[in-house]
């Protein structure tokens, strides 16, 4: 799990914080799957959103 804030350079956008959580499935010795799920709340460069989620799966071989 992980929290972040950003306080962008241009005084004209606003605060962005984001809150991430991931799970690593081990399916195998060497393979692995991650889901992810990352909130944006207030995101700085698109004001016209209060909260984005954003969903990822990632897979991992290792030889």
């Amino acid at each position: 799990m992980g929290v972040g804030w950003a306080k962008p350079a241009d005084g004209s956008l606003r605060d962005q914080y984001v809150v991430e959580i991931f799970y690593r499935l081990q399916i195998a010795e060497n393979v692995a799957i991650t889901l992810d799920l990352q909130l944006l709340i207030d995101p700085a460069l698109n004001p016209a959103e209060d909260v984005i989620v954003v969903v990822g799966v990632r897979g991992r071989l290792a030889f």
